[in-house]
């Protein structure tokens, strides 16, 4: 199982400017639990939604947002269902609510929702349930391969 330790690997390799918050789980259970620990609006919470299709899917999006799975099924051309726990650790390598948008030892196509371009700087999973990246929006994108898609309700 991947976590942190992996996720500061591919930051520090690849000179990403963004920075791992460690706290307790119960701190960052939902967006809202997690913005209010870190002073935040729910929205700046990039939560990581994984998505069962023909291959994985990573939706990137605002904290405030649920992922709309008739668009996201237009955009991606096939029907899509989130993930259940023992698909996201076996497909992506990291338990449920330590989903992190990059890190991943295999590809994984990667969609960001333009919920988040509302903001300069998010928080997302660290690759575990008490661990928070903050990162800036375009740090972000020039860290991933992504598609900018709408698939937020």
């Amino acid at each position: 199982m991947r976590g942190v330790k992996e996720v500061k690997s591919y930051i520090k390799k690849r000179n990403i400017n963004g920075e791992i918050i460690m706290f307790k789980a119960e701190q960052a259970k939902t967006s809202a639990s997690a913005a209010e620990h870190l002073g935040c609006e729910v929205a700046q919470i990039a939560k990581s939604i994984v998505l069962k299709a023909e291959t994985p899917i990573l939706v990137i999006l605002s904290g405030d947002m649920r992922v709309d799975l008739k668009k996201l099924s237009e955009v991606i051309g096939e029907k899509a269902k989130l993930a259940s726990p023992e698909y996201v650790s076996e497909e992506v390598g990291f338990i449920i609510g330590g989903v992190p948008p990059m890190g991943f030892d295999r590809s994984i196509r990667i969609l960001i929702d333009i919920s988040i371009d509302r903001f300069s700087e998010v928080f997302s999973s660290g690759g575990s349930r008490d661990s928070i990246l903050k990162i800036g929006v375009k740090e972000l994108k020039d860290a991933v391969e992504y598609e900018l898609v709408e698939v937020s309700k």
